[in-house]
């Protein structure tokens, strides 16, 4: 089950994300990229630590995360995610094809990985996709707690029928009770 916080500025729509790289190009160009297909890029970063309170303070849609950074990587920042957030959608951009990075990678819980050189078209998609998958999940566990809502209701109005009518039978015992006296 999904919980999210409420942004603060209510007037957002669409996805909001942030853009965490050790390379400022990076982050410049794949913000550009964004921007332009509509993500609002509430913030960037260019190290895992920062990163990790970036995504605290800021609490983004998605992250769009590189791996291999100097000062605290990609599976650091991951790690520190997912304690924040178990349901954060990270996705984790790599030139790293190696099938060890993949499973560590796998194992702390990407949303999905995506390869350097990278097309912004698998980007989008795989955003998308995620984005979507998440709102429909969202959708089923409030369809889920309307049910169990109307399941609540149904037996507080019988308790409340059963209740209304002990009272009823109760004064009217009474009520007899008096006339007999």
């Amino acid at each position: 089950m999904r919980f999210f916080q409420p942004r603060a500025d209510k007037d957002k729509s669409g996805i909001t994300a942030i853009v965490i790289d050790d390379d400022i190009d990076t982050v410049s160009v794949l913000s550009e990229f964004l921007r332009i297909k509509g993500i609002t890029v509430a913030g960037k970063g260019y190290d895992g630590l920062e990163a990790v309170k970036i995504y605290e303070k800021l609490r983004p849609d998605v992250v769009f995360l590189d791996v291999m950074m100097e000062d605290h990587d990609g599976l650091y920042t991951l790690s520190k995610i997912r304690e924040i957030e178990p349901n954060a959608i990270v996705i984790l951009i790599t030139a790293d094809v190696s099938e060890g990075t993949q499973k560590k990678l796998l194992e702390l819980g990407a949303s999905a990985i995506i390869y350097k050189p990278y097309d912004i078209n698998d980007i989008m998609d795989k955003t998308n996709w995620l984005v979507l998958k998440l709102k429909q999940e969202l959708i089923d566990d409030i369809n889920a707690k309307k049910a169990l809502l109307k399941a609540f209701n149904v037996i507080l109005r019988n308790r409340l029928r059963r209740s209304e009518a002990e009272a009823l039978r109760r004064a009217q015992y009474f009520n007899d009770k008096e006339k007999l006296v």
